[in-house]
Parts: structure tokens; C-alpha cells; sequence
């Protein structure tokens, strides 16, 4: 049936949207009602109640009858009012279901056509591109630190770790790990990991640095606790950026991703 009603949508999806809309407004309380009716007369067979079965028939013929005009059925040659209700609501239920169908439809036609139009623009628009796909400007960039506690490493590749932590500072004063993005790109947002088994206040207060020039200008800044803290900041063009905590303390995160392009 639902193959039937899916080909019907296919080959008119406005025409059924629309008469289907206008039949789930008209009668949709009647069917609904006659739904109720059939569930109510399905229990007391179920449950085998007190004289559920003359019970359970009037409630099926109230269904099946005030379905009429919706769905045809010949009272007088009914035996079976169970399977008559069932298939009178049936019946009655298919232009919603086509309506459901047709809906389907559209949304699926819509679905594919945005993705289109975003693909076409994607291709043409290395802007686009960056804020729907964003790309990890130091995934694989070589990162150093101002210090370092005995047993971690000053330097590195990819400033992430499967680990809890990817760097460890020695306690100094404003200890930073400093990423080399490798050229001049655009960064639009950062986001940062704190490292996950303890020791988490460590990473407070926070600043984030580019390098213009021979200076370092602020671009960000955290001072509540978190564990991933993601930050859009206004573009920026930069080669080098750094994690700085102000202060002295030990230092140390798990993850830093840069986005841009």
C-alpha cells in the first residue's frame, strides 16, 4: 500500500499534499474517534471482560458506521464487525497516509536540493567551505612550551593527545604552549581541551595570542572552569598563536584544534 501511495506522491506531490490536507481537516476528528472505538473494543476481547462480547461489537459498529461517507461498507451483510471496523478505518486512513506520503516526498526533494545548492556552493566558496567544514589548522603543526616538567616533552607534532594531557609545564611564571601553523591562515574559532583526570583549575586564567609582528595581541580569553570550551573569534590572520596561562603555575591541557582556512 505504501509503495502504491509513495508513487502516487511521486507523480503529483502538490495535487495529493493538497487534497490530502484538506480531508486530514475535515475529517481527521471522525477518524480519530473511530480509531479510539476499534482500540477500546480490541481490549475488552483482550482482556476478555464482562460481556465483552456484545460490548466489543456495538463499539465496532459505532466505528464502522461512523466512518460512512468516509469508507464503504454493507451494514446488513456485515457478520464480522471486527474486521469490518478495521478495514472501514483502514480505507479511511489512506488519503492521510498520502498526505503523510507526499510530505515525505517534499521533504526528501527539499533535503536533496539543499544539499546540492550547499555542495555547488562549497565548491565555488572556500569561505563556505571553511564555516560548514571546518579544518583543523594545527592537526600535524609542530608546538613547543615555555617549560617543562620532568618526564613530558618540550615539543611536538599535533597538539592533542589520547592521553590526559599532551604537555606539562614546570611551575613558572606565564607558562604558554606556542602552535607554528606552518603559513599565514584566517582563524575563525578555537577549541581547547583541559585535561580530564585532575588538576583541571590549572589551566586558569587563560589567554589566547597571535603573533603580528614582533608582539603578541590577545584574540581570547577564558576565566571560568571548563572541560572543552569552543570559541568563534573575529578572523584573525595569523602564523603563530599561544596558550598562555597569566600567573604562575604548572601548565597542561589535553587537546587545542584551530579552525580557519
Amino acid at each position: 500500500m505504501w509503495t502504491k501511495l509513495f508513487r502516487q506522491a511521486l507523480l503529483s506531490p502538490i495535487s495529493t499534499t493538497i487534497a490530502g490536507y484538506g480531508f486530514w481537516r475535515q475529517y481527521h476528528r471522525r477518524i480519530r474517534h473511530a480509531q479510539m472505538l476499534c482500540q477500546s473494543a480490541d481490549g475488552l476481547r483482550l482482556h476478555c471482560a464482562r460481556n465483552w462480547q456484545s460490548r466489543s461489537v456495538r463499539l465496532y459498529r459505532r466505528a464502522a458506521r461512523g466512518l460512512q461517507g468516509l469508507a464503504e461498507f454493507e451494514p446488513d451483510a456485515v457478520e464480522d464487525w471486527a474486521r469490518t471496523a478495521s478495514r472501514t478505518l483502514t480505507r479511511a486512513k489512506q488519503p492521510i497516509q498520502a498526505l503523510a506520503a507526499s510530505l515525505a516526498v517534499c521533504a526528501g526533494a527539499l533535503a536533496v536540493t539543499a544539499s546540492i545548492l550547499v555542495l555547488v556552493g562549497c565548491f565555488f566558496s572556500t569561505h563556505l567551505r571553511s564555516r560548514l567544514f571546518p579544518h583543523d589548522l594545527a592537526a600535524g603543526k609542530p608546538w613547543t612550551v615555555s617549560s617543562t616538567e620532568s618526564g613530558h616533552p618540550d615539543r611536538g607534532n599535533t597538539p592533542s593527545s589520547e592521553s590526559n594531557l599532551f604537555f606539562h609545564t614546570a611551575f613558572v611564571d606565564s607558562p604558554y604552549v606556542e602552535i607554528d601553523l606552518g603559513a599565514d591562515h584566517v582563524i575563525r574559532s578555537l577549541l581547547v581541551e583541559n585535561r580530564t583526570d585532575c588538576c583541571g583549575e590549572r589551566a586558569l586564567p587563560l589567554d589566547v595570542k597571535i603573533l603580528e609582528g614582533d608582539a603578541w595581541r590577545l584574540v581570547a580569553e577564558r576565566r571560568s572552569p571548563f572541560s572543552t570550551w569552543r570559541y568563534d573569534i573575529d578572523p584573525v590572520r595569523a602564523r603563530k598563536i599561544r596558550f598562555q596561562r597569566p600567573g604562575s603555575d604548572y601548565f597542561h591541557l589535553k587537546r587545542i584544534s584551530v579552525y580557519g582556512q
